[in-house]
């Protein structure tokens, strides 16, 4: 096969022929992952306003954002996906704080996934914290490990732990339907709670819960025939992901009810593993945990892949540290910035994440709103631009479809609260000031794609 090139200067990534199916696998693994989460959900909203949110979002949050992501990801089948989207619409400027506040993002939220399932482990078997700190470590270098190893080992795992993941969650549907004792949608918002209150506690949970279409986009370049794969598989992967999550939750409220007990904290709350064991006994309970394992495990493997390319090809536009552009000599990856995110993590884990979360979701949002922007704007700039898959509307149709979800991140990045919104201030008012201190030592430039000249690997499955 030989050895991929490894010269800055030059192109180093290589490219593997991954199947429609996989692409499904692995876009599941950025956007679902599981369905937990939606307990609280239930327990602050209500059942049936839970159920409504679950029906609706994607039409007006998941949908817009797979339609967008895949016209630009087949007009721009790039690494780095979104950064390199906004950048060619918006100039190096904003093309940085998209990627900068991506990035940021997503470097907290991969850390979460570890320390939750850390935090699950401990209070299962009982360790102490450096144990628990120990552990999480040791698992963020196993999928540091896959991740450098390049996507046809992390695509061939993220396959297993996502039907890991989807078997107890199925069984659950099934069986909790099948034994329907009570109406899931009764009542649609918690007694003494408003509307506005259900919005507010649902919103948030919800878009995490529809959000992930862009991430598939950075390894664009890394995969044959993007531009046929990932529409393919965005579009594919949002009705799963809508019956997955409505069909586990009403099977799980039909079958157990107790909807004010649902929640994923506290010594009474009744979480997946507990409404699993309520319906199908302790066998189910197990499933349960060891889809927990899986989704968190599958969620930090594909974002720690997807969050170093735009690093990677930062560095390669002369806007981030040199080291960071440097690809494997063996196996054609990015390892640099792997190992960079997989040490930030590993401190990252240690510590409480209240604040941080909300940082992630704010700076996630903003990220969104350029993509949504950037389509619209290369519309504009560029009405040529080949385009393998375009959104079937004017432009005018995609500034309106793109006007909907813009509106909804907004509302949900101003509706948390003033200490949330002046800490998500804070935190992207980072990346001015980043670009123009990297801009000057680095100097940045307009980069060729960075997987120009990558070789082919043969298809994974």
């Amino acid at each position: 096969m030989g050895k991929v090139i490894s010269d800055p200067k030059s192109a180093g990534l290589e490219r593997v022929d991954m199947k429609v199916w996989t692409a499904v696998f692995v876009v599941f693994s950025f956007v679902c992952s599981g369905g937990f989460g939606i307990e609280d959900m239930v327990s602050g909203a209500g059942p049936g306003f839970a159920l409504l949110v679950l029906l609706i979002l994607p039409f007006v949050w998941g949908l817009p954002q797979a339609l967008v992501c895949a016209e630009l990801g087949s007009a721009l089948p790039e690494d780095g996906g979104l950064y390199r989207w906004s950048r060619r619409a918006n100039g190096e400027f904003m093309g940085f704080q998209t990627g900068w506040w991506w990035m940021l993002s997503i470097v907290v939220d991969s850390a979460v996934f570890i320390a939750l399932t850390s935090d699950y482990m401990q209070n299962w078997f009982g360790f102490n914290d450096w144990v628990r700190w120990g552990i999480a470590v040791v698992l963020i270098a196993i999928l540091a490990s896959i991740n450098i190893r390049g996507l046809q080992l992390a695509a061939w795992v993220l396959v297993i732990m996502q039907i890991l993941v989807v078997i107890p969650f199925a069984a659950l549907a099934v069986i909790g339907i099948a034994h329907w004792h009570h109406n899931p949608f009764s009542p649609i918002l918690l007694s003494g709670n408003s509307l506005i209150g259900g919005v507010g506690v649902a919103l948030s949970v919800g878009i995490w819960m529809y959000s992930g279409f862009e991430s598939f986009s950075t390894m664009a370049g890394e995969i044959k025939r993007p531009q046929y794969v990932i529409p393919r598989a965005l579009m594919i992967t949002l009705p799963i992901v809508l019956c997955f999550y409505v069909l586990s939750t009403m099977g799980g409220l039909a079958g157990v009810g107790q909807f004010s007990r649902w929640a994923t904290k506290g010594s009474t709350a009744l979480d997946f593993m507990g409404v699993g064991r309520e319906v199908g006994g302790q066998v189910l309970r197990y499933l349960f945990f060891a889809a927990m394992l899986a989704g968190n495990f599958a969620l930090f493997l594909a974002f720690l892949a997807a969050g170093a390319r735009p690093a990677f090809v930062l560095s390669r536009d002369k806007l981030f540290p040199t080291f960071l552009g440097k690809t494997h000599t063996k196996y054609g990856t990015p390892h640099a910035a792997i190992i960079l995110m997989a040490g930030v993590d590993c401190l990252l884990v240690g510590w409480g994440f209240a604040t941080l979360i909300v940082i992630d979701v704010f700076l996630l949002l903003l990220a969104h709103i350029t993509i949504f922007i950037s389509a619209v704007r290369l519309r504009v700039k560029e009405p040529e631009l080949k385009r393998p898959f375009k959104v079937p509307v004017g432009t005018v149709g995609l500034a309106l479809i793109s006007a909907v979800p813009i509106c909804v991140a907004i509302a949900a990045m101003f509706g948390n609260g003033r200490d949330d919104l002046i800490g998500g201030t804070i935190a992207a008012l980072t990346g001015p000031p980043a670009y123009f201190i990297f801009k000057k030592i680095y100097g940045g430039k307009q980069a060729l794609a960075a997987e120009a000249t990558a070789m082919t690997r043969p298809a994974v499955d």
